[in-house]
């Protein structure tokens, strides 16, 4: 494997590769980007069961972290040279589920060099939608399942837009454990399967069918070894249909065990996955009156892979949702330029001293600045906690669960009392780097409160470790007695964050 390059303006070939650490397998995927287009030079399947080691209580038992650890450290010679910048890990149900997922994480870090980044439920079926899109033709309106160990996705979405998406907690190896223990296949099984899995569409069948489609495509594996069984049933390549699911039910019921499944062609990784994955494909079909379903070979590693051939030739789409959310609720761009310009004098002068030279913490603190006053609609005296309820919990296309809840923390505490968040844990971004960030963008938005009547502010920066010290150009805060007030109150607040704040 050569060394890798950056995209640059000759178009000459560089490499990117994308690592998806799903419930049931890791999927590692590395690819040539040729004038604009991907070329799959090679991927890898590890088969390790995240999910199986899911406990009652939500954690992970030590046998499933292992494994998971040894095959990313299996992985690890493959990703020599690669780099931050052109290869991505994300990681799905399982490890968004784990209440200990921090210990996967740091074993994990002692053996595999990159940040893993756990994504939500709809973050998943966004890039599930984008791997689909990317490779099937556009124009047409259509549905896209996704049956993973521990959740179903389920996307509605035209050309590279998804219109309605959701993620549900129901997955083949989850149901395995649940109603077909031990490999065991019975009728009653499958009804309550299925039943179960009804119950949790239910809420969603409304919305789904006002959007429409025009055609269904499955993806993963589930839904690859379920069409190559009905292919081969048939013996012809083409949509399945409802009846042909119920025929491949009653076949596997018959054989009574996993062990006794007789299907040509059946990974014998998939003999105790394959009855609850046809138990949630039969309920989604049914209620969602699906005619037929198709598959597509491309999924979330490819939907991650597209996207990071968009960031690194065009444009994040993290920003695009930022600046989407902030036009949705009428943030005033002049104020969001006032702040951001003080923002950065601050980060600036921090950066060597502050140690913020990642990347992602200059993002973070734009994208609050961006957003820090979208509540300001809803009650201005209190915007600050309705900012954060949105940026919380509204459908961040691009985040991470993490920098999402780092984005809403940031916001949520810019102005009054500094609260911490007491069971939020942090995998990629430090706690005390977040709470640098948080030092500047509370300065910030302090030092620009008083909007068009606050003149451009002028002052010198010294930052040390713990240490800001601010000297204002002459009269400057003298006219301000408000400020002044304020900056008394907000050194106390600034002690709470690791900063001892002066200024003159």
């Amino acid at each position: 494997m050569s060394q890798l390059s950056e995209p640059n303006s000759t178009n000459e070939p560089y490499h990117i590769g994308a690592l998806d650490i799903g419930s049931n397998s890791f999927h590692f995927i590395f690819a040539r980007v040729v004038n604009d287009n991907l070329q799959i030079l090679h991927s890898e399947k590890y088969r390790v069961k995240l999910a199986q080691g899911l406990q009652s209580n939500d954690t992970l038992n030590q046998a499933a972290i292992e494994r998971g650890v040894k095959a990313l450290a299996d992985l690890a010679p493959l990703t020599e040279n690669l780099t931050p910048e052109n290869f991505r890990v994300v990681a799905t149900y399982t490890l968004r589920k784990a209440r200990n997922a921090q210990a996967f994480l740091d074993a994990a870090a002692k053996v595999f060099p990159f940040d893993i980044e756990v994504v939500s439920g709809h973050e998943e079926a966004r890039l599930i939608y984008q791997g689909v899109a990317h490779y099937l033709p556009p124009a047409t309106q259509r549905l896209v399942l996704d049956i993973g160990g521990g959740s179903t996705e389920v996307v509605i979405g035209k050309d590279l837009e998804t219109r309605q998406l959701t993620s549900l907690n129901i997955g083949c190896v989850s149901f395995a454990r649940r109603y077909f223990d031990h490999g065991k296949i019975t009728k009653k099984a499958f009804e309550r399967a299925i039943l179960y899995a009804k119950q949790e569409i239910e809420s969603h069948v409304k919305r789904f069918q006002r959007a429409g489609w025009q055609e269904v495509v499955g993806t993963s594996g589930t839904m690859k070894s379920i069409f190559q069984q009905l292919n081969g049933m048939r013996g012809e390549e083409s949509a399945f249909t409802l009846k042909e699911l119920h025929k491949l039910k009653e076949m596997l019921i018959e054989a009574g065990h996993a062990d006794n499944i007789d299907l040509p062609n059946l990974k014998e990784s998939r003999r105790h996955i394959i009855a609850p994955g046809l138990a949630i494909v039969i309920a989604l079909v049914e209620m969602l009156s699906i005619k037929d379903v198709d598959y597509c070979d491309y999924s979330l590693r490819e939907g991650v892979l597209n996207e990071q051939l968009d960031a690194l030739q065009y444009a994040d789409i993290r920003d695009r949702t930022i600046n989407s959310l902030a036009t949705r609720f009428n943030v005033e761009e002049q104020q969001v330029d006032k702040v951001s310009e003080v923002a950065n004098k601050l980060f600036n002068a921090a950066l060597a001293p502050w140690k913020l030279k990642k990347k992602t913490y200059r993002q973070l603190l734009n994208w609050a600045i961006k957003i820090h006053e979208i509540g300001y609609d809803i009650n201005p005296s209190a915007y600050h906690k309705h900012s954060r309820y949105i940026a919380l919990n509204a459908d961040l296309a691009g985040f991470t669960l993490e920098q999402q809840q780092a984005l809403a923390w940031l916001i949520g505490n810019q102005r009054k009392k500094v609260q911490f968040e007491d069971e939020q844990l942090w995998y990629v971004l430090n706690i005390g780097n977040l709470s640098k960030l948080l030092a500047i963008l509370r300065l910030s938005v302090l030092l620009s409160q008083q909007r068009q009547l606050t003149d451009d502010v002028e002052m010198q920066l010294s930052i040390k470790e713990e240490q800001i010290d601010i000297a204002f150009s002459s009269h400057w805060l003298e006219d301000k007695p408000l400020i002044q007030a304020d900056l008394a109150r907000e050194k106390k607040q600034q002690t709470l964050l690791g900063v001892n704040l002066s200024y003159s």
